[in-house]
């Protein structure tokens, strides 16, 4: 039987990068094809990018056993039926955010948790079922953590964009190539999910590239029903594969946060506008004290100084801005 709170393994997140350190050209542009489509073939891969299919399946596979790559399937909670994110914002005593930071990590609810600069310390996702856990979570479980100063909290109303393919740059027209997975549209609603569609869940959390052949040993299932069980979960969103990397490795250096005080009648028009930038990975509107939140992959500072005022500066409405650098993510993807 799988348990519906925590259909997630845990695992060690991607390997971070030393300082200066990256990966070649070549490895660059076989993570990046893997972010585009995590699930396609090496010959794909190798089509795309125009090298052959044994040096694709070479170096992938050095990479992916280095675990400096992952690729995982993620559940979307609400349509999953799992609950509702939330993200909290954390101030912390003086040396003591990263171990707050790692003990966070270490919540089965918890699907993403980094160290910031700026006026939060950590900000952290946790998937919770209800209002009323939440509530437990932020009056009495934050407070049995050692090194909390100060917390807030915005519960995620709309997601407009959640993607891993910030780097499709590197690819140029090349990405067209690829087989690029279909988005559902509109926004989530519950999607009837069983025991045996969680079980795959788990296993596709584990290694997404796991083929229907060995899913249907591990499951029990047969694979023609393996096959047509993933294809409904990601046809209608339930579930949607992702490649983790470490983005000093994909030579992006300045990953950012950006909270967002937005008049609401603008607030869906800044929203798409910022959902269409390449670098930007993750948008959504929040309850609490800002209107929009967004997580922006860049490759140096002064990248971020052009995004703020070519991309930003002119959207309409937005009344205040708060950005924090991203100085290290301890858990991404409910990897650990």
């Amino acid at each position: 039987m799988v348990d519906r709170s925590n259909p997630r393994p845990r695992r060690h997140s991607p390997i971070a990068a030393q300082p200066g350190e990256t990966l070649s050209r070549l490895d660059q542009q076989i993570v990046a094809a893997l972010q585009i489509a995590p699930r396609a073939s090496w010959q794909q891969i190798a089509t795309a990018i125009e090298v052959s299919e044994s040096t694709v399946s070479r170096h992938a596979k050095t990479l992916l056993a280095s675990e400096r790559v992952r690729v995982s399937a993620m559940p979307d909670p609400i349509r999953c039926g799992l609950g509702f994110p939330v993200l909290l914002q954390l101030g912390c005593a003086v040396g003591e955010a990263e171990k707050v930071a790692v003990r966070l990590a270490q919540r089965p609810d918890v699907r993403f948790v980094a160290l910031l600069s700026g006026s939060h310390d950590i900000v952290v996702e946790v998937v919770v079922p209800s209002r009323f856990h939440l509530a437990d979570v932020v009056l009495n479980e934050l407070n049995q953590i050692s090194g909390i100063v100060r917390s807030s909290s915005e519960v995620v109303v709309r997601n407009f964009k959640f993607s891993y393919d910030w780097a499709q740059g590197l690819l140029g027209d090349r990405v067209e190539r690829l087989p690029v997975p279909p988005s559902p549209a509109g926004p989530p609603r519950p999607t009837k999910v069983d025991e045996h569609d969680l079980t795959l869940v788990q296993l596709l959390a584990e290694d997404g590239r796991t083929s229907a052949a060995e899913l249907a040993k591990l499951s029990g299932l047969s694979e023609s029903s393996v096959r047509r069980r993933m294809e409904a979960l990601t046809a209608s969103g339930a579930l949607h594969f992702a490649t983790f990397i470490d983005p000093v490795l994909m030579g992006f250096q300045a990953p950012l946060f950006l909270w967002l005080n937005v008049d609401l009648r603008h607030l869906e028009e800044v929203a798409h506008a910022l959902s269409e930038q390449i670098a930007v990975r993750y948008v959504s509107a929040s309850a609490g004290d800002s209107d929009l939140i967004a997580e922006v992959i860049l490759p140096d500072l002064d990248h971020v100084y052009d995004f703020l005022t070519t991309v930003v500066g002119p959207l309409p409405g937005i009344r205040r801005s708060d950005v924090a650098l991203e100085l290290g993510t301890v858990k991404r993807g409910y990897l650990t």
